[in-house]
């Protein structure tokens, strides 16, 4: 059973909520990439299995290697195993719609923090465009994989958020829509809700007592 479908506790005195931001605070994580992959007769998935979790993306995320070496590398690695040519830049626009801010969310982002602190745990790279106009406002902690050198599903990671909230594991819900970045974080302690949506989200948060 995955941490996502296991029976939420009773409400009680949550101290702070931890949101993921591509697809979660996003609109999409990798629709993206699976619409530019389709246009090019790629098979289904292949262009979103560079953006999660390959070696490469973990060298992009901690900051070892710029945007430009990554999106090379994919574009002649993908052209290595499939014969098809891509477009560094239209690769580049597809991985972006994973950036693109949901209204929607951000405002349960605000009504969340009414009832207590939230937090940002990001895998978006250094040199994205989506910092300048980001609402960094709505959150008390941010944990920037580029800054720290440390991803999802590391338990470091979430051992670092649990410090920096300040508050124990017991006390704070993870947000993500990828459910193996939600399992280290149950194992310590972290009440976890795998996304499907704002509204499931609206409503989950009612049950755990953290939006009214």
């Amino acid at each position: 059973m995955t941490p996502a479908a296991s029976p939420l506790p009773a409400p009680h005195a949550y101290a702070a909520v931890t949101f993921d931001m591509g697809g979660v605070l996003t609109y999409t994580s990798f629709g993206g990439l699976e619409d530019y992959g389709a246009t090019l007769g790629l098979p289904p998935g292949l262009l979103t299995s560079y953006f999660r979790g390959h070696p490469q993306m973990v060298l992009l995320e901690t900051a070892q290697i710029s945007s430009r070496e990554f999106f090379k590398f994919v574009c002649v690695d993908c052209q290595r195993q499939t014969g098809t040519r891509l477009d560094i830049q239209q690769l580049a626009a597809a991985a972006a719609r994973g950036e693109k801010l949901n209204p929607a969310m951000v405002q349960l982002v605000a009504d969340v923090r009414r009832r207590c602190s939230t937090a940002l745990l990001t895998s978006n790279v250094a040199e994205a465009g989506w910092r300048d106009d980001f609402p960094f406002e709505l959150f008390d902690v941010v944990i920037d994989f580029s800054e720290v050198g440390l991803r999802k599903p590391d338990p470091r990671i979430y051992q670092e958020l649990i410090g920096r909230i300040g508050r124990p594991a017991g006390e704070m819900v993870f947000v993500d829509d990828l459910p193996e970045n939600l399992q280290p974080a149950a194992e310590l302690g972290i009440q976890v809700v795998c996304f499907t949506g704002e509204a499931q989200l609206r409503s989950t948060r009612r049950e755990l007592g953290v939006l009214s």
